[in-house]
């Protein structure tokens, strides 16, 4: 209770700080006209008192509205967020006021729909004439998802589809299946690349954090990476993990990769298991999104948008590895 009336105090502070802030830049553009009204034309001090009190006030109005309404939306962001990890304000008006009634994730789940059920038509009457041609149908479905949901929800995200797999030494491992960049990662040099493989140890662990641990001990010159949350989803056979911040999440030991320069490029991550309906099945592929931004995700509303992605991409990926 003293931790939150001390919090609430500093906000209040800040705020009247940032008021008087505001009264003394406005104060200080009146002495500065009034000196300037002196010496030039009468009607370039309209112009100069008119800038004042059309433009300087009205944006720091908006600017003191905004802090408002961050500190005010804050316990809110944080429960629609993902574990107490809050999303951002804009998020919360992508997801939750354009997107009423669910209006926006109804429409575009109509495109994605229709362009897999062509695939999938595809495949099942035998219209591709290699593999590359299928793989090259996959990444354009891939395309599609990314450009809708940036479109719709203004979501840049980069999209992977890893398969599960055995290797010579029967290890079992993540291998690249597809991707589609984000256009942030498009446009510079980036130095990752989406040819990692993951290891998967099979285990059954009662804290995220111990397989954390156990990963930070994989030396150099390996021949896969290790993610802490892939592991999670396949060992204990969940159907999604979402972070709206994986700094916050990796100090609490909940994330963990040993990939290079992920960091510094993906902030957020939102992992779903492409497996069928029925309960405790075995995912055989993972659907990841990683964006370069904190905060990007809404849980509830992410859950049905990914969620209905992965499920499309099961049944296509089921028609494909029929091939």
């Amino acid at each position: 209770m003293k931790s939150s009336w001390n919090k609430t105090f500093s906000v209040i502070t800040s705020i009247l700080v940032l008021i008087s802030v505001i009264i003394a830049i406005v104060n200080g553009i009146d002495k500065t006209i009034d000196r300037l009204s002196n010496i030039l034309s009468p009607l370039l001090s309209s112009i100069l008192v008119y800038a004042d009190l059309f433009v300087i006030l009205p944006l720091a109005i908006i600017v003191l509205g905004a802090v408002i309404a961050n500190y005010v939306t804050h316990e809110y962001r944080k429960k629609i967020g993902t574990h107490d990890i809050p999303c951002t304000f804009l998020t919360m008006f992508h997801f939750k006021i354009a997107n009423k009634n669910n209006k926006l994730l109804y429409s575009i789940h109509k495109d994605y729909y229709h362009h897999c059920y062509n695939i999938k038509d595809d495949l099942l009457h035998h219209k591709f004439k290699s593999k590359e041609e299928i793989d090259n149908a996959v990444e354009e479905f891939l395309r599609i998802v990314h450009s809708s949901i940036l479109r719709t929800f203004h979501l840049d995200l980069t999209i992977n589809i890893k398969r599960l797999s055995i290797d010579r030494n029967d290890n079992l491992c993540l291998v690249p299946f597809a991707h589609f960049r984000n256009i942030a990662v498009r446009n510079q040099t980036n130095p990752r690349d989406f040819n990692y493989s993951y290891y998967i140890q099979l285990a059954n662990y009662e804290r995220l954090s111990r397989y954390a641990d156990l990963a930070r001990q994989y030396g150099k010159g390996k021949e896969y990476e290790v993610n802490s949350i892939f592991t999670y989803l396949i060992n204990e056979k969940k159907r999604y993990w979402i972070s709206n911040n994986l700094k916050v999440d990796e100090v609490k030991g909940d994330f963990y990769t040993s990939s290079d320069n992920y960091p510094e490029y993906y902030q957020s991550l939102a992992v779903f298991s492409i497996t069928p309906p029925e309960k405790d099945s075995f995912p055989e592929w993972l659907l990841i999104f990683d964006t370069m931004k904190t905060g990007k995700f809404a849980e509830k509303e992410c859950v049905h948008l990914f969620g209905y992605i992965a499920h499309l991409l099961y049944e296509l990926l089921t028609e494909y590895s029929k091939l």
